[in-house]
């Protein structure tokens, strides 16, 4: 339970971050905010889930405030703890299906550096009914393919997935042709070469 003592700094430090908002100031008060978060100071991690929250409730927010939310997504994104995934994993789990294209493009792109990701769950969202949640779930494993981050096993089952995608909500382009281009180089001929030596 957030205490008042926490309610108030949190307050404090959202109406320090939209005061600083456009400013090089602000991005001085997020390196300070991670640092409070890597310290473990619980009003910091409640700052961050106010953010989060109002990113999923209000999508327009990253129209009108870009820096404010996009900012706290990179800071999560270098802490690269459980506490700053489970964020990131709370925001995909329940974002807007209005959620912005760049803002789809620019988390499926950040969430692979994240040291532990797991297949299964994102191919859940990537067959999400949720065309954003659907995007950022399939982008996500699209990037960790080409980083060849995905056992064999996990690869063809993208490369099966791949062929009968579709969202019409977030332009995927080419994703799924290259999926199947870069499997068939790197197994389907893996495997060709392999009988060939077999056979001489």
């Amino acid at each position: 339970m957030i205490t008042k003592e926490i309610d108030d700094k949190v307050k404090d430090y959202l109406r320090q971050l939209e005061e600083a908002e456009g400013s090089f100031e602000f991005q001085v008060l997020l390196e300070q905010f991670k640092e409070k978060a890597l310290q473990d100071e619980t009003a910091t991690w409640f700052l961050f889930k106010t953010i989060i929250k109002e990113a999923i409730e209000k999508p327009e927010v990253f129209e009108t405030k870009p820096s404010y939310i996009v900012g706290v997504f990179y800071i999560l994104n270098d802490m690269d703890n459980p506490k700053s995934y489970a964020l990131i994993r709370w925001f995909i789990q329940n974002c807007s299906p209005n959620t912005p294209n760049g803002v789809i493009e620019l988390l499926s792109s950040l969430i692979t550096i994240f040291s532990t990701l797991e297949f299964k769950e994102f191919m859940a969202f990537a067959k999400s009914t949720n065309p954003a949640q659907s995007a950022i779930g399939f982008m996500t494993l699209f990037n960790l393919f080409l980083e060849n981050r995905l056992t064999e096993e996990q690869a063809k089952i993208l490369y099966e997935f791949s062929k009968t995608y579709q969202n019409d909500r977030y332009h995927i382009g080419e994703a799924p042709l290259i999926i199947q281009d870069y499997y068939r180089e790197t197994y389907e001929s893996k495997t060709h070469n392999s009988l060939d030596l077999n056979l001489n």
